[in-house]
């Protein structure tokens, strides 16, 4: 099977890749021009330099393709709305679009619980027929939204679409990426404070996001979308898992994100006298905020899925963060 993969270099565009050419498919990617490609290139992938915005260079990778996959996203606000909306809403039409017009047989969009906003106050779950919380949280769930409306407008006119929609991932490999940066930090007992602690939220083990999105693309019919979200815990919970395992010291501080939020405004002036930075975004504070609880069980159902739970992702997890 010949597969054309956005994203790529990313974290999970990455372990997808590597899943992919373990079971002899010819892979393709769209790397930008200033992507590391030597994980790329040792895998014997054939890497297409270019951006998600420029059709023209999407065409060669992408023509002849059984599957396109697109999982490329801006997800760090500190680049700008209009950069985020460019990558996240305009690439995603883009991509959808050039796979249309090149009759591409089937689609998958790597979507986000971001699409959501969130879900309701009360901790319920939310499934994927759930409307959406406005208004929109960040840039990126704003953004990560819009774009999947737009990959749907081109499914209206016959463009074969799956969408996933991950929550949280960790796992190994990426000790900064996906939410791992947050464990590593509980596992070196290098957090000062728990903001948001006790609102809910999804985590997905990193192998298992992988293994769900094979299905769909073995499995799945065209036109589904489907959450992949895993267990349901909350930062505290999380962070108190990891400090029983690991004997770090729990961080005693806990404040509210609207605190937070004001704490990391009066900031801004020191970092930027300073010439850095803020650690953490105001955006990033607005989404702890809400809750991210999400029910995955029709894709448990439809593709006989089953992620591990949290006392069986995070153990691995663990032991490969110590070491970084």
């Amino acid at each position: 099977m010949r597969i054309f993969i956005t994203g790529a270099t990313g974290y999970i565009g990455s372990a997808l890749s590597l899943l992919w050419t373990a079971r002899g498919h010819e892979v393709h990617a769209l790397v930008r021009p200033t992507s590391d490609r030597q994980e790329l290139d040792a895998l014997g992938i054939q890497c297409h330099v270019g951006e998600v915005t420029d059709a023209n260079s999407l065409r060669a990778g992408m023509s002849g393709s059984d599957w396109v996959v697109h999982a490329a996203a801006m997800i760090d606000p500190r680049g700008g709305p209009e950069e985020m909306r460019r990558t996240n809403v305009l690439g995603s039409d883009t991509v959808a679009g050039t796979a249309f017009e090149l009759g591409i047989g089937r689609f998958l969009s790597i979507s986000s619980m971001a699409y959501f906003g969130g879900s309701a106050r009360d901790g319920s779950p939310a499934r994927e027929d759930a409307t959406p919380q406005l208004p929109f949280p960040t840039d990126y769930s704003a953004t990560k939204h819009a774009g999947e409306v737009a990959i749907q407008g081109w499914a209206a006119k016959g463009l074969q679409v799956d969408t996933v929609y991950p929550s949280l991932v960790y796992g190994p490999p990426g000790g900064k990426r996906g939410i791992n940066s947050l464990i590593r930090l509980a596992v070196k007992g290098r957090l000062p404070a728990l903001v948001g602690a006790r609102l809910k939220t999804s985590w997905v083990f990193l192998d298992d996001l992988v293994d769900g999105v094979d299905r769909v693309m073995h499995r799945a019919a065209p036109g589904q979308g489907f959450l992949m979200t895993g267990e349901v815990a909350s930062i505290e919970e999380v962070v108190t898992k990891v400090c029983a395992l690991t004997g770090a010291s729990r961080p005693r501080l806990q404040i509210s994100a609207g605190v937070a939020w004001w704490l990391v405004t009066a900031m801004d002036a020191l970092y930027r006298l300073r010439g850095k930075r803020q650690p953490v975004s105001k955006q990033h504070l607005k989404s702890l905020q809400r809750n991210w609880c999400f029910d995955d069980s029709f894709a448990r159902q439809e593709l006989d899925w089953h992620p591990r739970v949290l006392d069986e992702g995070l153990p691995p997890t663990i032991e490969f963060l110590k070491n970084l």
